[in-house]
């Protein structure tokens, strides 16, 4: 006696719902990799500020409001000077000062 194995057959809904996992599945991939690839993208913009000097700023107290973190404020105060070509830390009432950001 020989017996034969019935081929399950798969239902038209059930197919269409492994489509759609499959699909759903694909998609989610794709928002991720897009994500990703967007997030070093995001970028407001603004890489300097400029600061005009008033009656008893000082270099110092300019650099303190706006230097990252993570990086010594004389280390940032020798990086604002060579921006502006400064020579000395002193400052004239209405001088520009460039503040570099990044």
């Amino acid at each position: 006696m020989m017996t034969m194995r019935k081929k399950r057959r798969i239902s038209y809904a059930e197919k269409a719902k492994k489509q759609r996992m499959r699909l759903y599945g694909f998609l989610t991939v794709i928002c991720l990799l897009f994500a990703c690839t967007l997030a070093p993208l995001a970028d407001n913009g603004i890489h300097e500020v400029c600061v005009i000097a008033d009656a008893g700023d000082t270099l110092w107290s300019i650099c303190e409001a706006f230097k990252p973190e993570d990086m010594d404020l004389r280390l940032f105060i020798e990086k604002v000077k060579y921006e502006n070509k400064l020579t000395s830390s002193a400052l004239s009432i209405g001088q520009e000062i460039v503040i570099p950001l990044s």
